[in-house]
């Protein structure tokens, strides 16, 4: 049963990250960097789920390649948990804005997961992973809108994950931006995942508010509180992160 929990763990933790989206958000944007424009962000949450408490934090680089293609690599961290600590699954990817017009922008978001993780404490699956986020933007005045729809493909290590833990996970979420000047934003986000668990059919689903100060074009200072829907997601998580743009 530990075991058990030690991978269901890790597959909930992988449904509900962002794909790197600007924090404290879990819906990502169409937005991409410009070629040449680099942007480094680090971010760290804490959250309690059921009694137990962890601690998890992340650093992403992005690149652009080109105005409509950036390059990304990802290094998640996990500082506390009930299952133990140290780095999970570095990932690299990229994303590709393909339509802009109107207002609207639309993006398609590949990952791949490498297995950096040790899966034993349940901070990986093993094996090599992919994902894919399809990405939609809308602008309107101080009114930006973003849907996510993807679709996360996990292999296992251990025979314990093979047997409970779903391949397949899929997740949809909607987030709201509304700036009040061109320093402040207040953010909304909501969404759900299939569950990782092969067994259960309920899904994680969760509300989170948040605000983002940029001071200047080069920097951007967040913070977020996220509350789950229901007992398959995270009782409260409280996050800070900063975004460094060049």
């Amino acid at each position: 049963m530990t075991k058990k929990i030690l991978g269901i763990s890790c597959l909930l933790l992988a449904a509900s990250q962002p794909v790197f989206a600007a924090h404290p958000l879990v819906t990502d944007d169409a937005g991409v960097q410009g070629a040449g424009g680099i942007q480094i962000e680090t971010n760290t949450d804490w959250s309690r789920q059921n009694g137990a408490a962890s601690h998890v934090g992340a650093f992403t680089f992005t690149y652009g390649v080109t105005d409509h293609l950036d390059l990304f690599t990802n290094l998640p961290q996990t500082f506390q948990s009930p299952t133990g600590t140290g780095v999970g699954d570095v990932s690299v990817g990229a994303k590709w804005r393909w339509h802009e017009a109107d207002g609207l922008a639309l993006a398609f978001k590949p990952e791949f997961f490498m297995p950096s993780g040790d899966e034993q404490k349940g901070l990986g699956t093993g094996k090599n992973g992919l994902g894919l986020t399809g990405i939609a933007s809308y602008e309107t005045g101080p009114w930006t809108l973003h849907g996510n729809i993807g679709v996360r493909l996990n292999r296992f290590q251990r025979e314990e994950d093979q047997q409970s833990m779903r391949k397949t996970v899929w997740r949809a979420s909607a987030a709201v931006w509304y700036g009040l000047n061109e320093q402040w934003r207040l953010v909304a986000d909501t969404g759900l995942a299939q569950n990782a668990d092969a067994a259960s059919k309920k899904l994680p689903s969760y509300a989170l508010v948040g605000v983002i100060w940029s001071p200047n074009k080069t920097v951007d200072l967040d913070a977020g509180a996220k509350f789950g829907l229901n007992k398959a997601e995270v009782t409260r998580q409280f996050g800070v992160g900063v975004t460094l743009h060049f």
